[in-house]
C-alpha cells in the first residue's frame, strides 16, 4: 500500500480537530515523497504476533490497523522528509509516563526531538512534545493505575485547550490479573472523555519485563487494546520490545522484553540502572531505536 494510501486511511479514520490553542497546529502536512512507499507499506501489517503454545495467554488477534505502530514504524519515521518530522516541533503533544516511558523520552532526544519538562500542578505546554513523570507530576507511584488516570483527568482539565495529541502509558507494576478488567474500563472511560473533547489519543501497549511470571496480564491488555481500539494509533510497545531480529522472545507462548533490549552491563538505560529479571527497562540504543517508532506514531495521530 502506498504512503499516499496509508496517509489517506489515517485521514478517514481518524478525522482531525483543530486545536483551539492554533499556531502550528493547523498547518498543513507535507507531502511524502516515495522513499516512504516501502516502509509505510508494511505497517498494517507489523503484528504477526505468534499464538501461544500453552494455551496461559489467550491469542493475541492478527491486526491489520494501520493504526498499529511497530517495527516498521521505525523505518517509516526514518523515511519520512524532514519538514514532516519538523512537524512534531510545532504541535503541542503530551505524554505522561513512568521510568520505561522515560527511557522512550531520552530516545526521542537521542533522535533530535527533546521533551520539555511537564511538571506538577501545570496547565501550559510548549509548542512539540512535552514529557511528565506521573511520580513527580501527581506523586502516583508504580503499581497505582488508578491513581494515574485519576492524575490524568485532572492534567488533561488543565492543557484540554492546548494540547493537539495526548498520551500516557502505565508502568509494568501497574497491570496484574488482579483488577485487569476494572482497569481496562477505566482506561476505555478515559481515553472516550479525552477523544470526546477533540483531542487525539495515542495508546501505548503495556511495557513488559524479562521473566514471564508476571507479563500474561500485560499480552491480554494488548490484546484488548488492539480489538477495543481499532481506529486509534496505538504505539505497540510490547511488540517491539519482544522482537529480536524478527524473533519473538517468548517461553511457553508467554512474550518477555528481549535480552537484546533490556538493560544491562553491556547496554544500560541512560537514566534506570541495570535491570533484574522482574524490570522491563530499555538499553539506552534500543530505546534510540523504538523512540523512532513512537514518533511515527505521533506524527500519524497529528494529521
Amino acid at each position: 500500500m502506498p504512503y499516499s494510501t496509508l496517509t489517506a486511511c489515517f485521514a478517514a479514520i481518524l478525522p482531525i480537530t483543530a486545536c483551539s490553542a492554533g499556531g502550528g497546529a493547523d498547518s498543513a502536512p507535507a507531502d511524502a515523497p516515495a522513499a516512504v512507499d516501502d516502509a509505510a507499506a508494511t505497517l498494517d501489517a507489523t503484528a504477526t504476533d505468534p499464538a501461544p503454545s500453552d494455551g496461559q495467554v489467550a491469542e493475541t488477534p492478527q491486526t491489520a490497523n494501520p493504526g498499529v505502530v511497530s517495527t516498521a514504524g521505525i523505518a517509516a519515521w526514518e523515511a519520512l522528509p524532514t519538514a514532516s518530522q519538523d512537524r512534531l516541533r510545532t504541535l503541542p503533544i503530551l505524554y505522561l509516563h513512568q521510568s520505561v516511558g522515560q527511557d522512550l523520552e531520552d530516545g526521542c532526544e537521542a533522535n533530535g526531538f527533546r521533551f520539555e519538562y511537564f511538571g506538577p500542578n501545570q496547565s501550559t505546554l510548549a509548542a512539540g512534545l512535552n514529557g511528565g513523570i506521573f511520580n513527580d507530576v501527581g506523586n502516583v507511584p508504580n503499581g497505582e493505575p488508578f491513581a494515574k488516570m485519576a492524575l490524568i483527568r485532572q492534567v488533561f482539565a488543565a492543557v484540554r485547550d492546548r494540547v493537539r495529541v495526548f498520551s500516557f502509558s502505565f508502568g509494568y507494576a501497574d497491570i496484574r490479573d488482579s483488577d485487569l478488567a476494572a482497569v481496562e474500563a477505566e482506561y476505555q472511560t478515559l481515553v472516550g472523555e479525552i477523544e470526546a473533547a477533540g483531542v487525539r489519543f495515542v495508546h501505548v501497549t503495556p511495557p513488559l519485563v524479562f521473566s514471564v511470571d508476571e507479563n500474561p496480564p500485560k499480552m491480554a491488555m494488548r490484546t484488548w487494546m488492539l480489538a477495543t481500539f481499532p481506529e486509534d494509533v496505538i504505539f505497540d510497545l510490547q511488540d517491539l520490545e519482544s522482537l529480536d531480529g524478527g524473533q519473538r522472545c517468548e517461553i511457553g507462548g508467554v512474550w518477555h522484553i528481549c535480552q537484546a533490549h533490556r538493560s544491562t552491563v553491556a547496554c544500560p538505560s541512560k537514566g534506570q540502572g541495570i535491570d533484574g529479571d522482574g524490570a522491563g527497562h530499555l538499553c539506552e540504543t534500543k530505546a534510540r531505536e523504538f523512540a523512532k517508532a513512537l514518533l511515527f506514531a505521533y506524527d500519524q495521530a497529528s494529521r
